[in-house]
């Protein structure tokens, strides 16, 4: 590292051999520099004393503000802390403010503080959403009643035909903590959603517990019956994200086990620096490593993603291409070549792995909801005419 003799030079040489010479880069990823530890101790002796000195001088010589995460060998972590399991989840950035929600909507005491018992995870498929309702289920007295979409959708169909859903309503909306899995996947059933409108309204006006998870957005749910996107919007709303570094690290030392601490610890961090998805796809690419076959998602090899590198290699793809200039895209400019170019950086990104607020903070400074409607007007467009779904597929390479 380029910074080594400045850190030594500011800490002194006794203090640099002893905790900071040892430190191992393991990759920088979203703006965050993970270091490895040699033990323990040195992870949180470093944590403590030298965080701020090693963000300032990495910043500088980066050229851009750099926060540090410094993690613990693999051999210096104890094989509890290599588990993975219903009672031990793997809390990082992206879920740390579910985590926290959750953990205090089932403590009696902190529950009577907060502002809502409702609470909505949404993210892509992956990112842990199931199994962190799981996970508060633990923490709970008693088993709360647990409901895919699938099933509340296919339980009131059947109650409709038999004349019985006001008891079916009456049944979830008493119900003493309610989880409902996969909301989305009521979409398009109108009468469905008028009684779960009835459902979480009546559980807010009893203050009963309630979590939902969806893949979408409640805005971005397609045929979603707005007077239940506004219920849903009435309690906290928490988007996870994909994981970072560091529980990607601890998932796949959980998944290979002791030989993570070893023989294949440095295939096991290779794997985690290159596979850019959810825990599924990198339990999927895991496997296909270990039976010796590649695997793809999503019709591309997996791979790690620096969001402000992409967004720009993919303004520039695109402007070269439509002959639009950047300024007039980043910018306010509402003409039509304009607008389509914009529309089709922020699909480009999105299919590249970045997140919808990080593709409206570098184009513009725009809103999340704001890049969601720009994509989902540019993928109508693309049902509508041909001639457009060719011109974005030609962009995409």
């Amino acid at each position: 590292m380029r910074v080594q003799p400045r850190l030594r030079a500011q800490v002194g040489d006794a203090a640099y051999e002893a905790w900071l010479a040892g430190l191992r880069p393991l990759a920088l990823e979203r703006s965050v520099c993970y270091l490895e530890a040699k033990s323990r101790m040195a992870c949180e002796r470093v944590q403590r004393l030298f965080q701020p000195l090693l963000e300032t001088l990495l910043s500088e010589e980066i050229g851009t503000r750099v926060q540090v995460n410094v993690l613990p060998a693999p051999e210096a972590l104890a094989p509890d802390r290599l588990e993975v399991g219903p009672t031990q989840p793997l809390i990082d950035a992206g879920n740390r403010t579910a985590s926290l929600v959750l953990a205090a909507l089932a403590d009696p005491e902190k529950r009577a503080t907060l502002p809502s018992l409702q609470v909505l995870l949404w993210g892509p498929p992956g990112v842990g959403k199931t199994f962190l309702m799981r996970w508060w289920a633990t923490l709970l007295p008693r088993r709360p009643m647990f409901l895919t979409g699938e099933e509340i959708t296919r339980a009131y169909q059947a109650s409709f035909r038999e004349n019985r859903a006001a008891g079916l309503t009456a049944e979830l909306s008493g119900a003493p903590v309610l989880a409902l899995d996969e909301l989305h996947r009521c979409a398009g059933q109108a009468r469905v959603q008028a009684e779960l409108v009835k459902v979480l309204q009546a559980r807010a006006g009893a203050s009963l517990p309630t979590v939902v998870a969806s893949r979408f957005h409640p805005r971005e749910v397609w045929n979603l019956d707005a007077v239940l996107a506004s219920v849903l919007l009435a309690g906290f709303v928490i988007e996870i994200e994909l994981p970072g570094l560091e529980a990607r690290l601890r998932y796949l030392r959980a998944l290979e086990g002791p030989a993570a601490r070893n023989g294949l610890a440095e295939s096991v961090e290779a794997l985690a620096r290159e596979v850019q998805g959810g825990y599924r796809d990198l339990r999927r690419v895991w496997l296909a490593q270990r039976e010796g076959r590649h695997v793809t998602l999503a019709g591309r090899y997996l791979q790690l993603v620096e969001p402000r590198a992409v967004f720009e290699r993919v303004l520039a793809r695109v402007t070269e291409r439509l002959g639009v200039p950047a300024a007039d895209v980043i910018g306010r400019s509402q003409s039509r070549s304009a607008s389509f170019a914009r529309q089709a950086v922020a699909h480009l990104c999105v299919l590249e792995g970045l997140s919808r607020a990080e593709v409206g903070r570098f184009l513009g400074r725009r809103s999340r909801a704001a890049i969601s409607y720009a994509i989902k007007a540019l993928h109508g467009r693309m049902a509508e005419c041909d001639e457009t779904r060719r011109r974005v597929e030609q962009l995409v390479s």
